[in-house]
């Protein structure tokens, strides 16, 4: 897998973060009330949830976690999806198991509601916490081929897919849905094309799509765009925005250059910066970068700086809730998986802080992160998709005060070789 890693456009990326401004890092708020959940929770009372999906093209599956107060994670139950997944040719070569993207799975902000794409079938499904536990609401069209990724704001779900061919010789489309309080999924009448075209394979999709916090614009990123439009370019990628109207419904898509090169995922901060990974290089063993961004409500997009990701491959971001500190796993795929964190300044500016959190034994590349709703634990979703050894699981960090990990434990138990996507509550 290091060998096709590298010989094709791929990557992932998610980030989470949590620090103090100036560099200097400060008890937060997070660290209190994890303590005040610890006290009052008793030894094996779930506290939250963590979900990712099987992918597996016979039939896909959500997989729930529930969260203790202590972090650790207890696998809770399976449920179908009612779609099935897909495989890619993507890092691990073709007919690689996993949906090489972000946010294939997501969960709203009040933790009732979770959303799940079915590659293979086209569909996106919606689910329902309840008192017996998670059930599968509906399954709906995604608007397009090959759904990978899902943006959440309020009742507004906007999926990404990825392989979509449009009339104007782009790769890829964007399709609103909305949500009821039951979790029935509904059509907004809003689908837009991707600005630029990708590979003919597919090995250099669009990665991640998600919303800027306050709703008024999507991002999508593009790890190589403009292949055919209207003249072969390559890459570098793009970063794609579509502003959002009162109604829901996206408008047209605008394309803006990437400060590096092939970005792949990314997160928000508080203050409207755009944090994403670039892989840089996936052709070979190279180190990748971070680059942040101003996002303006207008879908203008403006770099601020771009640092080195402490790492090969960085595909996923998550930023803490408190907008301080940013998170990135540098995927590996033979080089140490690492996870690094950044200080987001308050004018979007990144600096690297040490030391990362390196890959657990017997562990060949990491694909997605999430970050509890308290932002005191940092999960990690490690795919079974390289040699023969550890099965796909979830590795589980505290996040100490000064925005490093300490490593919990790992969950117990395979996933299936193509798990994908990481969402937490």
């Amino acid at each position: 897998m290091v060998t096709e890693l590298r010989s094709q456009l791929t990557v992932r990326s998610r980030l989470a973060l949590v620090c103090a401004a100036a560099g200097l890092c400060v008890l937060s708020l997070w660290v209190l009330d994890a303590a005040v959940a610890a006290a009052s929770t008793t030894e094996g009372e779930a506290v939250g949830a963590v979900y990712t999906q099987t992918n597996d093209p016979a039939g896909n599956a959500v997989v729930v976690f529930d969260r203790r107060a202590d972090g650790r994670l207890t696998k809770r139950e399976t449920v179908s999806t009612g779609g099935r997944g897909s495989t890619q040719s993507v890092g691990c070569g073709p007919g690689c198991p996993i949906l090489d993207s972000q946010n294939a799975v997501v969960v709203s902000d009040d933790g009732k509601y979770v959303f799940a794409v079915n590659a293979g079938s086209d569909t996106v499904s919606s689910f329902r916490e309840t008192g017996s536990g998670l059930k599968l609401v509906t399954e709906v069209s995604s608007g397009g081929d090959m759904p990978e990724s899902l943006a959440l704001h309020g009742d507004l779900l906007y999926v990404l897919n990825v392989a979509t061919e449009n009339s104007n010789h782009t790769t890829g489309n964007i399709y609103g849905l909305t949500f009821n309080g039951a979790g029935l999924l509904m059509p907004v009448g809003s689908s837009q094309p991707l600005s630029d075209a990708a590979p003919p394979d597919h090995s250099a999709d669009p990665r991640a799509i998600g919303f800027k916090p306050d709703g008024s614009v999507i991002v999508v990123t593009e790890i190589a765009g403009g292949f055919d439009n209207p003249a072969p370019t390559g890459p570098p990628g793009r970063i794609v925005t579509f502003v959002v109207g009162s109604d829901g419904k996206a408008g047209p898509a605008v394309s803006h250059p990437s400060s590096g090169g092939f970005p792949f995922g990314f997160a928000f901060d508080n203050n409207d910066h755009l944090i994403v990974s670039d892989v840089v290089n996936p052709f070979v063993s190279t180190p990748g970068t971070v680059s942040s961004y101003t996002v303006t409500d207008a879908g203008g997009v403006t770099p601020i700086n771009t640092v080195p990701s402490g790492g090969d491959l960085p595909c996923w971001v998550a930023v803490s809730g408190d907008g301080r500190i940013a998170y990135v796993v540098n995927t590996g795929a033979g080089p140490p998986s690492t996870v690094t964190h950044f200080a987001i300044s308050p004018s979007g500016s990144l600096t690297p802080l040490g030391p990362p959190a390196g890959p657990r034994p017997g562990e060949f590349a990491r694909t997605d992160v999430a970050l509890s709703r308290d932002s005191a634990y940092l999960y990690v979703l490690s795919s079974a998709v390289g040699p023969p050894g550890t099965a796909s699981h979830i590795d589980a960090y505290e996040r100490n005060a000064d925005g490093s990990l300490t490593f919990i434990h790992s969950t117990e138990g395979s996933l299936g070789a193509g798990a994908t996507g990481l969402a937490a509550r």
